[in-house]
C-alpha cells in the first residue's frame, strides 16, 4: 500500500495490516506462507517531514529444513519503531563522516511511502541463513538418504578421505607407542 505523506493526519493514521498474498518473492525462489501477515502500524509525521512508523506484525512461514529437508513453520513476530527522511533531506549536507546512528537512517521519496516494503524487509531479514526444523535435527544419512529424524539406518558413515589415510596410519601408530 503507497501511502502518501501529504495525506498523514495531523493526529496520525492507523493502519491494520492485512496482505493476502500466499508467498513471498525470496531471489529466485518463492516462499510460502502457512499464515498470513496481520499486525498493526502507527503513522506520525512530524513538522520537519519525518514519517516515524511504529508497529508489530506476524506472519508464518512454510521452510525447507537445511538438514532434513522436511517443511516446516517457522513464526515470524516483529515490533517495530522506523524514522523515515524525506530523500531532500540526504542531499546539500557535503560530505561528513557517518555516525552509528546515521546507518539507522531510512529515506522515502516522491512524497510517497509504501507501507508493504517496511514489513517484507523485516519478515527477509528475519529469514535464517540455514533453517532448521529444530536444533536436536539429525539430518538426512548421505550414504541412504533416510531421514534420521525418524529412523536409524545401517550405513557405515565413517568415511575417511584417502588424501588423509596415511595421516590416519601415522596417528594410529603414535597412540600405540
Amino acid at each position: 500500500m503507497i501511502l502518501k505523506v501529504s495525506d498523514i493526519p495531523d493526529s496520525g493514521f492507523h493502519f491494520d495490516i492485512r496482505d493476502d498474498r500466499k508467498a513471498i518473492a525470496y531471489g529466485k525462489f518463492n516462499i510460502p506462507l502457512s499464515k498470513l501477515y496481520s499486525g498493526f502500524m502507527d503513522i506520525t509525521k512530524t513538522d520537519d517531514g519525518r514519517v516515524i512508523v511504529e508497529g508489530s506484525f506476524s506472519v508464518t512461514l512454510r521452510l525447507t529444513c537445511s538438514r532434513c529437508l522436511e517443511d516446516f513453520d517457522y513464526v515470524v513476530v516483529e515490533s517495530f519503531r522506523d524514522t523515515y527522511f524525506p530523500k531532500s533531506f540526504c542531499t546539500g549536507h557535503g560530505v561528513h563522516e557517518l555516525s552509528k546512528d546515521d546507518l539507522d537512517v531510512l529515506y522515502y521519496a516522491d512524497g510517497e511511502l509504501d507501507l508493504s516494503l517496511i514489513y517484507l524487509e523485516k519478515t527477509y531479514l528475519s529469514i535464517p541463513m540455514k533453517p532448521l526444523c529444530s536444533n536436536e535435527c539429525k539430518g538426512i544419512c548421505p550414504v541412504c538418504g533416510k531421514n534420521l529424524n525418524y529412523v536409524e539406518c545401517e550405513c557405515n558413515r565413517k568415511f575417511i578421505d584417502p588424501r588423509w589415510e596415511q595421516l590416519a596410519k601415522l596417528k594410529e601408530k603414535l597412540l600405540k607407542g
